[in-house]
């Protein structure tokens, strides 16, 4: 059976996997992401892998699932913050041009996404929106089953949407921010904020940890993860008025481990909305985690080999 080459290109590490034609996972691995000469080096890493797994399977296709923003029709990479000196890049046209199969390049939440829509939490359903919370919030919206991409491949950016006027700065350059409240590091500058102003000094900490404090009955991270299910479910409830989907999905890992998390947020988020956008739950944890990148990469492909149809 032919299979398709997958990618899942981050700032730390690129995951990478073999996904067939029926959307089995066959094989996955990953390797660190080139700290230098990223022009260089990073295709020579994908180069590398895609050869060693032609030695062993038919492949018939190559998806890419990216960080930073992408052309999905050019393959270029737009811009990245992420991994420095990777803007620009020609990546579609680079691995075509040396192995002459199908190449489909998309921004990694919106393959993510796509990924959840074929094999994950949100199969069957058209019209959803797919958040990502951890350093910022990453976002797409899903509008009758296609990727909402606007004029310039800029749409979705939900996290930069103002949520408290005038308020904390982010480095977008404006000021309150949905992702400055609501992303797992807010939670956690929040918490260490809060120690701080109660003679207790916190170096590091996750947004999992917080939420085992929460548990445990620990009075500032309560307090501190109450303020976040409210900010998380202002953002949400505009969402919701704005867009009427199906679903909002929520990945990363606090999302992920922690089933009560996604309850909090559904609770609070009805308190926001009107009462005729109620359903239950509207909120729902992404399922396939960290490969559904691989995924959406896979579908991308797929469907640009004619396999599947949206």
């Amino acid at each position: 059976m032919e299979n398709i080459v997958c990618f899942d290109i981050g700032g730390t590490f690129i995951k990478y996997g073999l996904i067939n034609r029926s959307g089995q996972l066959v094989f996955k691995d990953k390797v660190p992401t080139p700290k230098s000469d990223i022009q260089k080096l990073l295709p020579e890493v994908l180069v590398e892998k895609i050869k060693g797994l032609q030695r062993d399977f038919l492949i018939a296709g190559i998806g890419i699932s990216s960080c930073g923003l992408v052309n999905h029709e050019t393959g270029e990479i737009l811009f990245s913050n992420n991994i420095p000196g990777y803007s620009g890049m020609m990546l579609g046209d680079i691995l075509f041009n040396l192995f002459n199969i199908p190449v489909s390049v998309e921004n990694d939440v919106k393959s993510a996404c796509i990924g959840e829509m074929w094999k994950g939490a949100i199969q069957g359903k058209k019209n959803v929106v797919f958040l990502t919370l951890g350093t910022g919030i990453g976002s797409t919206i899903i509008i009758d089953g296609n990727i909402v991409n606007g004029s310039r491949h800029l749409a979705g950016e939900l996290g930069h949407t103002v949520i408290v006027n005038n308020g904390r700065s982010c480095g977008c350059g404006r000021r309150g921010c949905f992702e400055r409240y609501a992303a797992t590091s807010a939670l956690v500058n929040d918490f260490i904020h809060e120690k701080k102003r109660n003679g207790e000094v916190v170096e590091k900490i996750s947004g999992e940890e917080i939420l085992a404090l929460v548990k445990e009955g620990d009075s500032i991270a309560t307090a501190v993860y109450k303020k976040f299910i409210q900010y998380i479910s202002v953002g949400l409830s505009n969402i919701v008025h704005l867009l009427n989907p199906e679903a909002i999905i929520i990945g990363g890992g606090i999302a992920e481990q922690e089933d009560g998390f996604i309850q909090d947020i559904n609770c609070e988020i009805n308190k926001e909305i009107m009462s005729i956008y109620h359903q239950e739950p509207i909120v729902l944890p992404s399922i396939l985690g960290n490969d559904a990148g691989l995924y959406g990469a896979c579908y991308l492909s797929l469907k640009q080999l004619n396999d599947l149809q949206v």
